[in-house]
């Protein structure tokens, strides 16, 4: 019986191990040919509003313009995330809120 939880023990113990370096893997991020640090990852996305996922892109540092690498398709310019983040106007606020029968009567 002390060996199959000893057993038990020892599968948990890899699996935990497993998971947590899953989980711990490292960030690939390339821009331009050139792999960023954790820190400029954090400045890029903290730039972007959006999570940058690993992969290969290309920036164009004066218009904020990017896309995939060997891919001259523009996706997106830098911080038009940015912009959807804003709350949207309430109804009252655009003028559409209406009390019932209001449309109706008019």
């Amino acid at each position: 019986m002390m060996n199959v939880a000893r057993a038990s023990l020892v599968v948990v113990v890899a699996w935990l191990a497993a998971d947590m370096s899953a989980s711990a893997q490292p960030r690939s991020v390339v821009v331009n040919g050139q792999r960023l640090n954790g820190a400029q990852i954090a400045q890029l996305e903290q730039r972007a509003c959006t999570a940058i996922p690993n992969g290969q892109y290309w920036l164009n540092l004066q218009t904020g313009e990017w896309g995939y690498a060997n891919n001259p398709r523009v996706r997106g310019v830098i911080g038009d995330a940015c912009a959807r983040q804003q709350p949207r106007k309430s109804l009252s606020e655009r003028r559409q809120l209406y009390r019932p029968g209001e449309i109706l009567s008019q």
